[in-house]
């Protein structure tokens, strides 16, 4: 057997299945943020009003995928500073995401 092999074998999988959460978190976020960014560039901007019309749909379905993530990530009931990270950020960007579906709404 190779040795990263055995060295493997003494982590389990809860441990890994929450550092793949934990990445699929963070790759959220990132779209996530990109999305909001061009829903708030493309309200400034006065763009298309279709497109406007699209851009709450595409953030809330986000939003929705994003909380199962987040959901899934309390249940591990880490109490450590990677998940006060993801507490945080989690936060930050609905709040984001609740003033830009308000300020396309507004716009349309």
């Amino acid at each position: 057997m190779p040795d990263f092999y055995k060295k493997m074998k003494n982590y389990d999988f809860k441990h890994v299945a929450y550092h793949v959460l934990v990445g699929l978190y963070f790759m959220w976020l990132l779209v996530f943020s990109v999305l909001l960014s061009m829903g708030f560039n493309h309200t400034i901007s006065g763009g298309n009003p279709q497109l406007s019309q699209v851009y709450p749909v595409w953030i809330c379905l986000n939003f929705i995928m994003g909380t199962s993530v987040f959901i899934v990530l309390r249940l591990f009931r880490n109490h450590t500073f990677l998940s006060k990270i993801i507490n945080y950020s989690y936060y930050v960007v609905i709040l984001a995401a609740i003033v830009t579906v308000f300020l396309i709404m507004n716009k349309v």
